[in-house]
């Protein structure tokens, strides 16, 4: 789950709340700003969290399934299930979904154009889970959050880039404690495999991907922000990039199938 704050065209509060998982992405609506609110979402993000990264950890273990980008496919499959579900319900019973945002005015489409327009947003969800995955098939599960900690990182550097805004010193401070952080996790984590007697390509695989995933993870909502201001639901820029996903997903999946697998590291 990643909570991205330094640019104003990602800001968030606690009026406002982006709740991203490592599998298949629905964006949650405006939140109240009391507390029992906040407290709530907090928990939420952590049971979530915690239980998504350990089925994702026990699904695709290197040594005997190492299919990770098959997995990640799977769960986007399953998604549009469920997003097809809601499409046909709103479509008989155009008020039952207004509880959970779909209002009536706001019909949920399947067409082409529609879900191409979402194909940037799309790429960056897709490599931000399958690099995600990826990274947690080489890692242990208690390093994984600190090899994916760069996104706060890549946003300072996304934001100057893109909209050339420079940060505050106290985001910038913020910023290198996490970095710093994350060194101090790695090098931890290159002690404990030396008493291993274990082989570090692995780490290293899985610091690559842990980077190349916090690339795309903050690189995703300035993507889906755009999607949305072109009028957009949320409900239909998820159907659009879970249905585009696919799309990216298909050559990684077809080397997986080809491959036998995922090369695994030495262990």
């Amino acid at each position: 789950i990643t909570v991205n704050t330094v640019s104003p065209h990602q800001k968030i509060s606690v009026d406002h709340i982006g709740i991203e998982l490592t599998g298949p992405t629905l964006i949650f609506g405006t939140m109240g700003s009391s507390n029992f609110t906040v407290v709530s979402v907090i928990l939420l993000y952590m049971v979530l969290s915690v239980a998504v990264t350990l089925m994702n950890k026990a699904a695709f273990p290197r040594d005997t399934f190492p299919y990770p980008f098959s997995i990640s496919c799977f769960q986007m499959i399953i998604a549009l299930v469920w997003l097809y579900a809601l499409t046909i319900v709103q479509r008989r019973w155009p008020s039952s979904l207004e509880v959970i945002g779909i209002h009536r005015t706001q019909s949920l489409c399947w067409d082409s154009k529609s879900i191409l327009s979402s194909s940037g947003a799309a790429g960056a969800f897709m490599g931000m889970l399958s690099m995600g995955n990826v990274c947690l098939m080489f890692v242990q599960v208690s390093f994984y959050q600190a090899a994916k900690s760069q996104h706060i990182l890549c946003s300072i550097i996304l934001s100057y880039v893109w909209f050339k805004e420079s940060q505050s010193p106290g985001v910038l401070l913020a910023c290198l404690g996490v970095t710093v952080g994350f060194a101090i996790n790695a090098l931890a984590e290159v002690r404990i495999l030396e008493r291993r007697d274990a082989d570090l390509a692995g780490l290293a695989l899985g610091c690559a991907a842990g980077l190349v995933s916090s690339f795309f993870v903050a690189l995703y909502p300035i993507l889906v922000s755009r999607s949305m201001q072109r009028g957009l639901s949320k409900w239909q820029v998820s159907i659009n990039i879970n249905a585009m996903s696919i799309a990216w997903y298909a050559p990684a999946v077809l080397y997986e199938v080809v491959a036998g697998g995922l090369p695994a590291a030495p262990a």
